[in-house]
């Protein structure tokens, strides 16, 4: 089932003015502050572990805390080889430290002078400034992105549509935002698994989207069937101009960028466009700035743009090198996709290792995704009790696909013989459905069928 990124449209409200809510809390986001706190609060290992973490994607101040970790034994076992090499990594621009590495040095003996040195241009042969722009950072492309996008992508074509109202509180406010959802077509042409799949500012504007979009019709492109391809849409709720209040709050955003600070980098790059769209602005640059400093969301989108070629050349090399980052960051939508990339390279022992990292994390957002992996694998490593336990554990309130996700519990239970289970997830699915579109008659043959199962097994 393939996932079809695409159309937009703007709802607009005539004002005049405009609190564009940029600054809202962090999202996955392993900050040096983070592992600053970490460190005065005494949790050595924590600290070592995210200052490591930062050090080996090019973070300066993160490899001189690490070298002086390694310096005090300090959440890792005393060692001044290591010290040496990390906190000279941490100088190659400034140069500032020149006396305090000497006095490292100094306190080696000859051997250990010889292997601190090694182990110095080791680092630097893999993590110096250049290396790490060869290994990591995307080859931008000046193009239009929005262009190149919509040659790339194919949607359904909008037969009849209902534009959401601007709620009012919202419009006397001055707040604009957008929800993107993602939907699948019936036969009917009726959009149906209608998720959030984002949203901004918070849940301001989803109700009255969901409200008026289970009232489109679509016509599917040629050659795909219903209930076949999951496409995305987007809605965007704009006041008529953008305003100096909304472009001064951007112009803060930038300056927070500018000056370093990763989440401001991420909604740098996230936002600009809906304040002030300019064509040559390329917000793959911005997240890989965010994504250097440990941003994981960040991380999983640049390797998303790379894989992909959106605003850079596609390189599946890099791309894998960023998801094995935000992976060991517990990221499991970037555990996921590792884990499909190295089973698609036949590399099976990997893709095994980062399945099992992503059902560990019992992540609600990707549980249906890695659910329907690990079912469509067919492995024996995965049986379907393994399959149903994993479901079973999350939470059900926070999944991403609440329709699919009861359907695949529902199919699960029936292939296991658990017919009781099978009738009950497929009503939940009935009930999730109902509240947005009618249940179509597919899934209403699912639901008999998993009916007679049980009267025949009861019988």
């Amino acid at each position: 089932m393939k996932d079809k990124k695409g159309l937009k449209m703007k709802i607009t409200a005539r004002l005049s003015f405009l609190l564009f809510l940029l600054v809202t809390t962090s999202i996955s986001l392993a900050s040096f502050d983070d592992a600053v706190e970490h460190y005065e609060d005494g949790d050595y290992k924590q600290a070592f572990m995210e200052f490591q973490s930062l050090a080996e994607i090019g973070h300066k101040e993160a490899q001189f805390k690490l070298g002086l970790m390694f310096k005090e034994g300090a959440g890792t076992d005393k060692d001044l080889v290591k010290a040496y090499g990390w906190i000279k990594l941490s100088d190659e621009n400034t140069q500032t430290k020149l006396e305090l590495i000497d006095q490292v040095y100094q306190q080696l003996n000859n051997q250990q002078q010889a292997e601190a040195v090694s182990f110095y241009a080791s680092l630097n042969e893999t993590l110096s400034e250049e290396a790490l722009k060869v290994a990591l950072e995307p080859i931008y492309k000046n193009t239009d992105r929005r262009s190149e996008a919509e040659i790339r992508r194919e949607d359904p074509k909008i037969l009849k549509s209902v534009a959401p109202l601007y709620p009012r509180e919202a419009s006397y406010k001055g707040v604009e935002g957008w929800v993107t959802f993602s939907y699948q077509v019936d036969g009917e042409g009726s959009p149906v698994e209608i998720n959030v799949v984002d949203s901004y500012p918070g849940n301001v504007f989803i109700r009255n989207t969901l409200k008026a979009v289970k009232r489109w019709k679509f016509k599917l492109p040629s050659g795909d069937k219903p209930y076949q391809e999951v496409y995305k849409f987007k809605l965007e709720f704009t006041l008529s101009e953008p305003t100096q209040s909304n472009k001064r709050l951007l112009a803060e955003i930038k300056e927070k960028a500018e000056a370093g600070h990763p989440d401001a980098q991420y909604r740098y790059a996230k936002f600009k466009d809906k304040v002030d769209y300019e064509p040559e602005f390329n917000p793959t640059e911005w997240l890989y700035k965010a994504a250097r400093q440990g941003h994981l969301q960040a991380q999983y989108e640049v390797a998303d743009s790379l894989l992909f070629g959106d605003g850079c050349e596609a390189d599946k090399e890099k791309a894998i090198n960023w998801l094995v980052k935000s992976a060991s960051g517990n990221l499991a939508s970037s555990q996921l996709r590792l884990a499909k990339l190295f089973f698609e390279l036949e590399e099976q022992e990997r893709g095994y290792f980062w399945l099992d990292k992503a059902i560990s994390s019992q992540d609600p957002a990707s549980a249906y995704n890695l659910a329907a992996f690990l079912y469509n694998l067919d492995d024996e490593r995965y049986p379907l009790v393994s399959i149903i336990s994993f479901l079973s554990s999350v939470d059900h309130e926070k999944v991403q696909y609440p329709i699919r996700f009861y359907e695949l519990l529902a199919k699960l239970y029936f292939e296991s013989g658990d017919f009781s289970n099978a009738v009950s997830y497929q009503k939940m699915a009935h009930k999730a459905l109902r509240r947005v579109n009618k249940v179509p008659e597919g899934m209403q043959a699912k639901l008999h069928k998993y009916q007679e199962a049980l009267e025949g097994s009861n019988s």
